[in-house]
């Protein structure tokens, strides 16, 4: 009994892992920066008004990397406007 609770527990550690629910990265809602708040919603200009040149970009997908301590935001974009914020591991 021990060992199928064991390997439940292990089973449901590995599923949550690779399905990047629990440990990775987080849905936000917005993003606090020096300029201002970034919204779902929002234009490409007024996220770089706010937030400045991103640490990455490619396509619609900008990286926010704010240094140690602080989150890492990936803004997605479509259409030049703010669908998805998601708050990942610390920066570096």
């Amino acid at each position: 009994m021990k060992l199928i609770i064991t390997n439940f527990i292990v089973l449901i550690f590995l599923v949550m892992l690779f399905s990047g629910t629990g440990f990775a990265e987080e849905q936000a809602s917005t993003i606090m920066c020096d300029n201002g708040i970034v919204n779902i919603g929002d234009m490409d200009v007024d996220v770089q008004d706010k937030c400045g040149q991103p640490d990455t970009q490619q396509m619609n997908q900008w990286v926010y990397n704010f240094g140690p301590g602080e989150p890492v935001y990936t803004v997605i974009f479509k259409e030049s406007q703010v669908v998805k914020i998601m708050e990942d591991e610390w920066g570096s």
